[in-house]
């Protein structure tokens, strides 16, 4: 599909749309405009596959014989994968217990909202394989009757999942990865920047910490030559030295990441640009720290940035910095006041963690998605409104923008930076705005719109947190369960070990 170039006078029309409560709109969906006959329908040509020119919703998504299927008058089914075996050492219990925290706080407080339905969510280990994640995927759609399908982490795994559910019509939404595989697919959404969008952002940072020979380090995977791609092409426009530019294997191997590591050290590398899993990152961050090499670690969100790397890869991680579609624990409250309290009520006694407030937020932005479709709640309908809905808020995601035109919805993103001392990241800059990168993508960004309780002025919000919902993709820090399914937040489904996602 091509891409959109998002211009300044988006601030404007945000700022005009989001009169949403003297309008009747939901709090953080501004300007939901759908024609009639829309609202019905949408699964997109059947099969999925893209309109002519490859703009591949150009053309209104039409309801297909499943069109309501995971949808009841009482509960809408969704599923999630993630690898929550296969890549990194993150404990899993943290996804089990917060998948569904957000829709058992929303049944709680306001039990009318999303028509009266409840949400059941089931969930399922993809194993960090992409074979494996088709295969769970069609599992959920088939046995589970999941309405929509959502990518938890991953790059790989979200790829060939989404073109499975593009193939039988299905919605699926993940965070921002890949461009490559994706943009031609009519039936999938990125609801944060893609990592090729988050170049502009990530060159600016370099040159704000004045580093100056830069290296790259990226796992070797197509899923990532865009965003390899789109780095290298931003670096050059701005004048970048780049002295290393290396790609890893998948699951190296010890030797393999020392061998890059002393590459780095011995080209006098003072930046790396970064784009692997998190046990990659902390192999490499451990090995130079070892050879009493320190630089800074820098790259796109979101499993990089999480609190399992630093509990697991300090001191040696220290100098990570990292751009994320949601902040750190930090800053919550200030921009959601429920989320501590919900994890209070609905967590069985575990502390509220990032893992936690990035499937919040993934959630918040679903509930907006089904509110903003209304009562008659179907894939197409759904699909064509949050195509016309001008963005979706939730004052913790920087604001959704999807159109028919691009389904890359991500509009900014918040920076993190390490801090080994706690042992956590911490939130250094909120709703930092995206911008286009040299190969043309574009992260735009956004200069105000609406949340309850708060306004944005040029991305830095003011305020509480919204009713509805904002997603986060990312990895997992989570999860119980190869195969676990929550209606309200009781878990059914067995144990899995390990965990972890790429990029």
């Amino acid at each position: 599909m091509p891409r959109r170039h998002r211009n300044p006078l988006l601030a404007l029309v945000l700022g005009l749309c989001l009169v949403a409560a003297s309008c009747g709109q939901k709090s953080g969906v501004a300007n939901t405009d759908v024609a009639a006959g829309a609202a019905g329908g949408g699964a997109a040509p059947a099969g999925g596959a893209p309109a002519e020119g490859g703009a591949a919703a150009a053309v209104a998504h039409e309801p297909g014989p499943d069109d309501t299927a995971g949808v009841t008058d009482d509960e809408i089914v969704i599923g999630i994968h993630a690898p929550v075996t296969g890549a990194s050492p993150i404990p899993q219990t943290s996804f089990d217990v917060g998948k569904d925290i957000y829709w058992r706080h929303l049944a709680d407080s306001a039990p009318d909202q999303l028509f009266g339905r409840t949400v059941r969510v089931v969930f399922r280990d993809d194993e960090f394989n992409p074979n494996r994640a088709v295969a769970v995927c069609r599992e959920m759609v088939e046995a589970e009757g999941a309405f929509l399908l959502i990518g938890g982490g991953g790059a790989d795994q979200i790829t060939a999942c989404a073109q499975y559910a593009d193939g039988i019509g299905v919605p699926y939404l993940s965070a921002g990865v890949n461009e490559e595989g994706l943009a031609d697919l009519a039936t999938y959404y990125a609801t944060s920047l893609t990592y090729a969008e988050q170049a502009p952002l990530i060159v600016e940072q370099i040159q704000e910490q004045g580093l100056e020979r830069i290296g790259v380090v990226v796992i070797d995977t197509p899923s990532f030559e865009d965003a390899h791609t789109a780095f290298l092409e931003t670096a050059e426009e701005a004048g970048l030295e780049i002295v290393v530019d290396q790609a890893l294997s998948k699951t190296a191997a010890e030797a393999e990441v020392l061998a890059v590591v002393q590459e780095l050290k011995g080209a006098d590398v003072d930046g790396v640009f970064l784009l692997a899993s998190p046990v990659t990152f902390i192999g490499l961050a451990g090995g130079a720290r070892n050879q009493s090499y320190d630089p800074v670690w820098i790259g796109p969100g979101v499993t990089s940035g999480l609190n399992a790397v630093t509990n697991f890869g300090c001191p040696a991680v220290e100098n990570g910095t990292f751009f994320s579609p949601f902040p750190q624990i930090d800053v919550i409250e200030e921009l959601d006041p429920d989320f501590v309290p919900a994890y209070e009520q609905f967590g069985e006694g575990k502390p509220a963690d990032d893992i936690g407030l990035a499937l919040w937020a993934l959630n918040k932005t679903l509930a907006l998605m089904f509110e903003a479709t209304g009562e008659e709640l179907g894939r197409a309908a759904f699909m064509n409104t949050i195509e016309s809905t001008e963005a979706f808020d939730t004052n913790i995601y920087p604001p959704v923008v999807i159109t028919p035109e691009d389904h890359f919805g991500g509009t900014g993103a918040h920076l993190l930076e390490a801090d080994c001392d706690a042992k956590a990241y911490t939130t250094a800059e909120q709703f930092v705005e995206g911008g286009e990168s040299a190969g043309g993508a574009t992260g735009g960004g956004t200069e105000g719109g609406a949340t309850e309780g708060g306004a944005t002025d040029g991305g830095a919000t003011e305020g509480g947190g919204t009713e509805g919902g904002a997603t986060e993709g990312g990895a997992t820090d989570g999860g119980e369960t190869d195969g676990g399914e929550t209606e309200g937040g009781e878990t059914e489904g067995g144990a899995t070990e390990g965990g972890g996602t790429e990029g």
